[in-house]
């Protein structure tokens, strides 16, 4: 897409330049409702990612039809029509993606791809509620680079933790809306005991702990223990999660990881044989584990152990579901509620940095999917609650990487686990993909010197 102006043949007047065509494109502002030169409706459900000129305009964009046919692909823009065959499109495998083109005015000419088909074009002059001026010029290759906004971060620490505050947001009502489409189709309990599991594995073992929650579902792990007496719960906990993921019978180094003596070992061991028949042949393989250069803490036989302690525990307190959740209906210290309720018979536990984790990734975006599904608004209030009071865990490479990428040396500060959570979405979806264009801080920068030259 080219990014130089042109004469329009109404009244010779000077056509604003195609990138103001894909700003206004990013930014939807269009007056109605968008409909293809042929009279189909469109609705744009995700209106794609900025290349800005590498390919198609935009990427990846989501677009129904007569509202009724969805479409992925990509999106190209130009002032005319004819700009598609001009700028050579019908020749180039790269818009064979494309599912629509935009044109500020509609010439008449066909929009067809190199395979052949037909592109629907929609005429967005009419459209738009005042004519495009063109964008400030913006350098935008200082951008992605190896520090991107360090005077923003120095002069106004505050607007950049507002913004990641709200990518951290975000992330989070992603997670909330991928939970409350799985509660349509799963119990409650085994969603949110799979995304424990998930966490309890870190990086390295998050696939096998989730392999573990499909064999084992939770609701088979509660009805097992509901058959024994309360103190026998831990150890048959133990025998279940152990021998479903293949450690039974447990060698001496992975017992003492887990902080098991010989006698918890034996009963959990026995508690596997006498109850776990229906799980013997679903055990998973002893290579599904990643063991080598794992800390001792993190090693699977420790998470196993504090997952074990957790399903006993909560067992007692009206079960998994509910105990984790009462903290958060309670308005308890959500951090120190998870560490004690994973503290029993001597297993590793939870530090607080894993807990805060836990509590971030697991139990806040399943509280919100919960209270979705069932409406239950004072379950969404008390996890929103616990959102942003919630503190910052430990920084990882990821949030390291992009706190540097952001700010250099300056200091953020006071980030809490809300704003860890929005560097991580930065990481992710904006700068490894090098979406400059898109980036909340980068806009920034830009507003604000734009502003000082005016």
């Amino acid at each position: 897409m080219s990014s130089s102006t042109s004469t329009s043949p109404e009244g010779g007047r000077r056509d604003p330049p195609e990138i103001a065509l894909s700003a206004a494109w990013h930014e939807g502002r269009f007056a109605g409702p968008l409909r293809t030169v042929d009279g189909r409706s469109v609705e744009v459900v995700h209106r794609g990612t900025w290349s800005h000129g590498l390919g198609p305009d935009f990427g990846d964009a989501l677009l129904l039809f007569d509202g009724r046919e969805l479409r992925a692909g990509g999106v190209e823009l130009h002032l005319r029509t004819r700009g598609w065959t001009e700028h050579g499109h019908q020749r180039d495998p790269r818009y064979d993606a494309v599912v629509l083109h935009a044109v500020l005015r509609h010439d008449g000419a066909e929009t067809r791809r190199r395979d052949g088909a037909l592109v629907p074009v929609v005429e967005l002059g009419p459209l738009l509620p005042e004519p495009l001026t063109a964008p400030t010029a913006v350098d935008w290759g200082r951008f992605g680079g190896a520090v991107c906004a360090p005077a923003l971060a120095r002069r106004d620490p505050a607007a950049v933790r507002a913004i990641l505050w709200d990518l951290g947001d975000r992330r989070l009502a992603v997670k909330a809306a991928r939970l409350e489409a799985r509660l349509t189709a799963e119990a409650p309990g085994d969603v949110l005991c799979a995304e424990i599991w998930d966490g309890l594995g870190f990086s390295a073992n998050r696939e096998p702990m989730r392999a573990v929650a499909a064999v084992l579902p939770l609701a088979a792990l509660e009805a097992a223990l509901a058959t024994v007496p309360a103190a026998a719960r831990l150890a048959l906990a133990r025998g279940l999660l152990f021998g479903a993921a293949g450690f039974l019978p447990l060698a001496p180094a992975d017992a003492a990881l887990a902080g098991l003596g010989a006698p918890a070992v034996a009963a959990a061991e026995a508690a596997w044989l006498r109850h776990g028949a229906a799980w013997h042949g679903l055990a998973l393989p002893p290579t599904a584990w990643t063991r080598a250069r794992v800390r001792p803490a993190n090693h699977p036989a420790a998470r196993l152990a504090t997952a074990a302690a957790l399903a006993a525990a909560a067992q007692a307190r009206g079960g998994f579901l509910a105990a984790l959740l009462a903290p958060l209906r309670s308005g308890a210290e959500p951090v120190a509620a998870l560490r004690e309720l994973a503290a029993g018979g001597g297993a590793p536990g939870l530090g607080a940095e894993r807990a805060v984790g836990l509590i971030a990734n697991a139990l806040l975006p399943f509280a919100l999917a919960l209270a979705e599904q069932t409406g239950d608004p004072e379950l969404a209030d008390a996890a929103a609650r616990v959102w942003e009071a919630l503190p910052a865990a430990e920084p990882n490479q990821a949030t390291r990487r992009a706190a540097k990428q952001v700010a250099g040396g300056a200091r953020l500060g006071a980030l809490g686990a809300r704003g860890q959570q929005g560097l991580l979405q930065l990481d992710a979806t904006l700068c490894a993909p090098r979406r400059c264009f898109e980036c909340p801080i980068a806009r920034r920068v830009v507003v604000e010197e734009a502003a000082s030259v005016e």
